[in-house]
């Protein structure tokens, strides 16, 4: 007999980590009947059981297996802490450890994101009220001697042979292409949008990218100001010849 609805809502993540590998061996029509014969069992909705899984999957890979004895942790509470964090990735461990020892509660958390949506806005307004991407990107480069603007032709990234490539939620934003058939490839992740759920998926998206790039560009330059943290450790993991492909430029102050 399963559990009732109520009771596994309150303990999601012990019920729901049984069923996370399997979930993750199926592919995407063979996931959506898993979750629907699932659903059918325990008389909880589709995306209900689809949360489950992936704030289980995201706590994870921040390291958390079970909770203890006594601890809650909300899947609502691991949603918004991932939206959070999705934008200052240092604070992910410690909402993560406030959630869990009662300092913080969903309603609180939900004023935390508000406010760190509003202060990235704030930030990129200052930052670059009105300079479009490329004329960033080739006044950066211009500054790092790899070109002069006057040699620079900017290009749609859709326009080219590898655009099929990249995962196409975080592709490239602009190529720059120079003589002698170099061509540089300019990434920025200040587009990012959506549910917790797709900042994650982006996030990985984004840094496959810069991996896609640096094998098939001469250059990679990334503009990072939510994911600066990922992509610095990517970029030090990266063999040498790759490593020195891809220009990571510093989040604005």
């Amino acid at each position: 007999m399963s559990p009732s609805p109520g009771r596994i809502a309150s303990e999601w993540l012990a019920y729901i980590r049984p069923h996370v590998r399997p979930y993750e061996a199926l592919g995407r029509g063979d996931r959506r009947d898993y979750i629907a014969k699932l659903s059918k069992r325990v008389k909880l909705s589709d995306n209900t059981l689809r949360r489950f899984i992936w704030a289980a999957q995201y706590l994870d890979a921040e390291g958390i297996k079970e909770l203890p004895s006594g601890v809650r942790m909300p899947v609502a509470a691991v949603e918004r802490v991932a939206r959070i964090a999705a934008r200052q990735p240092e604070k992910r461990q410690q909402l993560l450890k406030d959630v869990a020892e009662g300092r913080l509660t969903i309603v609180e958390l939900r004023e935390l994101l508000k406010r760190s949506t509003r202060a990235v806005a704030k930030r990129q307004r200052v930052s670059h009220p009105e300079e479009p991407l490329e004329k960033r990107a080739l006044a950066a480069l211009e500054a790092r001697g790899v070109l002069k603007r006057s040699d620079a032709v900017l290009a749609t990234f859709q326009g080219l042979d590898h655009w099929s490539y990249f995962d196409s939620h975080t592709k490239p934003a602009l190529v720059i292409l120079l003589s002698r058939d170099r061509r540089i490839v300019v990434m920025d992740d200040r587009s990012v949008g959506g549910t917790a759920a797709s900042f994650t998926r982006q996030r990985r998206e984004f840094l496959r990218n810069i991996l896609a790039g640096a094998g098939l560009y001469d250059l990679v330059l990334v503009f990072a100001s939510i994911w600066h943290e990922d992509v610095g450790k990517l970029v030090r993991t990266m063999r040498p010849e790759m490593r020195q492909r891809v220009i990571l430029f510093e989040p604005e102050a």
